[in-house]
């Protein structure tokens, strides 16, 4: 569905309706699940005092890391899935396809919340960060 405002101002006004939509959908989406992904799925990943934090080593913080970005992953992958079957109104008005827009099929709004509120991440990232600025 490449058209543009000139070829059918309608479907384009559906379609900023329909990003705005997805954009709230999504971000409330990903709210809850960085919540629950902090407080029950990585919260053993924190390291709460310093001593928790120089025990670990950097191999130890580069694979927390990583099973935490795989995890992101995987939950955006569910949370775009479950998301998508909320009805959109206007799906089919003057032949507008909900799932054709991109913003609604790709579901990176959701990862994008997932790596940018997540406390526990963003610690496991400035650890590596300061560990390997030593090593350069």
């Amino acid at each position: 569905m490449k058209l543009n405002f000139i070829d059918n101002p309608s479907i384009t006004f559906i379609k900023i309706i329909a990003i705005a939509f997805i954009t709230v959908i999504y971000s409330f989406g990903g709210i809850f699940l960085i919540t629950g992904a902090n407080k029950y799925l990585i919260n053993n990943f924190y390291d709460k005092t310093d001593e928790e934090l120089e025990k670990k080593s950097t191999a130890q913080h580069f694979g927390e890391t990583t099973a935490i970005l795989a995890l992101f992953g995987i939950l955006a992958y569910i949370g775009r899935n479950v998301l998508q079957l909320i009805p959109f109104p206007l799906d089919g008005v003057y032949g507008f396809k909900y799932m054709d827009v991109n913003e609604v099929s790709s579901g990176a709004l959701i990862l994008w919340i997932l790596l940018n509120y997540s406390p526990i991440l963003a610690n496991k990232i400035n650890i590596i960060r300061k560990r390997l600025s030593l090593l350069i």
